[in-house]
C-alpha cells in the first residue's frame, strides 16, 4: 500500500501518513452538504502528484468542474493529459464524442460506463499514482427504475475494484447508500451548518493512520454558496428526466 502526500495542512493533520492508494473512497452525507468539494481536495492532490483524474459529471458539466478546480489553483492548461471529463447524458443511447478530453455518455448503462471510462484511461497520462475515477452525486442515477439495480451493482463493483473517489447523498435510498458505504475501502462523512459551514469526518481508512474527529473544511461562504446554487439547479432539472427512464 502506497500513500499520497496531500500537502494541505488541515487534511495532513487528519491523515499523517498520507492518502492510501490504490483504494476506493466514499464521501457520504445529506444532500447539499458539500461532498464534491471535499472530494476535490483529494483530486487536486492527486493531480499535483502527477496522477490523472477521470471525472464522471452527473449533475454538473465540464465548465462547472473546471470552476471547482480553480478554487484550488488548478488551471486546465497546466494539466493537459491529466484531466478527462465524462458528461452524463441519460437521453442518448451510448457515447458521443465532444472533444479530445471529454465525451458524453449514458452512464445508466454499465457497459457504456465501462466503455467511456476505458476511452478516458487510454487518453490520459499514466505517470505518478495513476488514474483516479471521480464521481459526485452518483445517487442521482438510482432514480431510474429501469437501471437502478444495474447502477447499484456497478457502483459497488467500482468501490471494490477501482481506484476511485465517489460521493453520494444519504437523503434517499438510505439502505443502498449504507451498502455502498460498506463496500468502500475508505469512508468519510460530510455535513453542513447554516449559514454556510462545511464539516467532514473520517470514519475508516485502508491501511492508513487517521484522526477520527470532525473538522471544518476551510472554504469561504461565498465559494460554498455559489457552487451549491449551480448544483441545486442541475439536480432539479436532472431528477425528473432520470425518473422517467
Amino acid at each position: 500500500m502506497l500513500h499520497l502526500k496531500l500537502n494541505s495542512e488541515w487534511i495532513d493533520r487528519l491523515l499523517p501518513d498520507g492518502f492510501p492508494f490504490p483504494s476506493s473512497t466514499l464521501i457520504s452525507g445529506p444532500g447539499g452538504s458539500g461532498k464534491p468539494l471535499i472530494a476535490n481536495f483529494f483530486a487536486v492532490a492527486w493531480l499535483k502528484n502527477g496522477g490523472s483524474v477521470t471525472f464522471l459529471l452527473i449533475n454538473s458539466d465540464k465548465a462547472y468542474e473546471l470552476k471547482m478546480l480553480s478554487l484550488f489553483g488548478i488551471r486546465a492548461q497546466d494539466y493537459i493529459g491529466q484531466l478527462f471529463f465524462i458528461d452524463f447524458n441519460p437521453e442518448i443511447v451510448s457515447i458521443q464524442e465532444t472533444s479530445g478530453d471529454s465525451l458524453s455518455a449514458n452512464l445508466l448503462k454499465p457497459d457504456i460506463w465501462d466503455k467511456a471510462v476505458l476511452i478516458a484511461r487510454r487518453r490520459l497520462d499514466t505517470r505518478g499514482p495513476g488514474n483516479l475515477l471521480f464521481g459526485a452525486a452518483l445517487n442521482l442515477l438510482l432514480f431510474s427504475d429501469t437501471y437502478r439495480e444495474a447502477v447499484i451493482d456497478k457502483l459497488a463493483t467500482s468501490l471494490q475494484n477501482d481506484n476511485c473517489i465517489f460521493s453520494v447523498s444519504t437523503t434517499v435510498y438510505k439502505e443502498t447508500i449504507l451498502m455502498l458505504e460498506n463496500a468502500a475501502d475508505n469512508l468519510m462523512f460530510a455535513r453542513s451548518e447554516k449559514p454556510m459551514k462545511l464539516f467532514m469526518r473520517i470514519e475508516r481508512m485502508k491501511n492508513a493512520a487517521f484522526l477520527k474527529e470532525e473538522v471544518e473544511v476551510p472554504l469561504s461562504e461565498q465559494e460554498l454558496q455559489g457552487l451549491r446554487a449551480e448544483a441545486e439547479t442541475a439536480r432539479k432539472h436532472l431528477i425528473p428526466i432520470i425518473s422517467k427512464i
